[in-house]
């Protein structure tokens, strides 16, 4: 498909991270530990990072937290040019100030999702939001990326008039869409609509096969097992099969789908911290940030049996 060569050409390729967020008791972010998975992950190869995502719990974290995250793992090594930063404000102007502090540190890619709302706003209204708050950032290199999220809160998917508008109005600096849908037509029809003029990214990990070749994702099963979705991506299946114990040899999109039918009955944010904590054997990766809940008793102990038959290897 055509948004391979725009993904290639703006420097949004390979598995981008949804990263998981981790915190303090207080519930702040742990910014050493937030440090050192960006650095295990690095160690793997993945250097791309999305932060304050979907995953990252973003829209639970004021614009001084994000800040002072940024400011920490860039001092730990991560370069700037490799993070895409979460906005989401119903205040443009918030939004734009917010981005203009992000760029002094020396970030140049943002992920902005639409507006909340109490009724559901006109192409106008949302076109206006993007311009106004593009105008406000008042700068020529960076770049946006528009969060669909498909339904996941309440706030509007821009519809394809307004993305279209946009694009057309600032070329230069939207250049791409992150779709959270789960619903594969859903990301199929941005690509149908932009795949000439936007990179389209799909987060929803069971459609990276269906959707292939593409390019680029963005995922927040990499937190675990980032090898696994490289090679879904490249569609590289019987080559990077994983031998599980006590199982037989599984693709890497069979291991994509059978992790996601674990966490299809719980929150999927929460169930990914608790895998995530037996993996660093740190009981402190299980915390969400309210008001996301943390899982019950029983729902934790469900998840680790299922997670102990899952078996994941350190080479996913």
């Amino acid at each position: 498909m055509a948004h391979e060569n725009i993904a290639n050409s703006i420097g949004f390729d390979g598995v981008w991270v949804d990263v998981l967020m981790p915190l303090q008791a207080d519930f702040s972010i742990d910014e050493p530990k937030l440090a050192s998975h960006l650095r295990n992950l690095s160690a793997k190869g993945f250097e791309n990072f999305v932060l304050f995502g979907h995953a990252g719990e973003g829209t639970s974290f004021s614009a001084d937290e994000k800040l002072a995250a940024m400011t920490h793992v860039i001092a730990a090594g991560v370069e700037a040019k490799n993070l895409l930063l979460g906005v989401s404000s119903s205040s443009y102007t918030e939004a734009a100030q917010f981005m203009r502090k992000a760029y002094g540190l020396g970030g140049r890619r943002f992920l902005v999702s639409a507006p909340l709302y109490d009724q559901p706003y006109s192409h106008i209204g949302l076109f206006d939001y993007f311009d106004q708050m593009i105008r406000q950032v008042n700068q020529s290199d960076w770049q946006l990326f528009i969060h669909q999220l498909g339904g996941k809160n309440q706030a509007s998917d821009l519809p394809e008039a307004t993305l279209a508008d946009l694009q057309k109005t600032h070329p230069q600096i939207f250049v791409g869409i992150v779709d959270q849908d789960s619903h594969v037509n859903h990301t199929v029809e941005l690509i149908r609509a932009f795949d000439t003029t936007l990179a389209i990214a799909s987060c929803h990990e069971p459609n990276l096969t269906i959707l292939s070749p593409t390019e680029v994702c963005v995922s927040a099963l990499a937190n675990v097992m980032p090898n696994t979705i490289k090679h879904v991506i490249a569609h590289d299946f019987v080559n990077n099969a994983t031998k599980v114990p006590g199982m037989k040899v599984a693709k890497p999109d069979d291991r994509v789908t059978e992790l996601m039918a674990i966490l299809d009955n719980y929150p999927q944010v929460a169930a990914l911290k608790l895998m995530l904590s037996q993996h660093y054997r740190m009981e402190s990766w299980e915390r969400v940030r309210p008001p996301q809940s943390a899982l019950t008793k029983e729902a934790k102990a469900k998840l680790l049996a299922a997670f102990k038959t899952f078996n994941l290897q350190a080479t996913e």
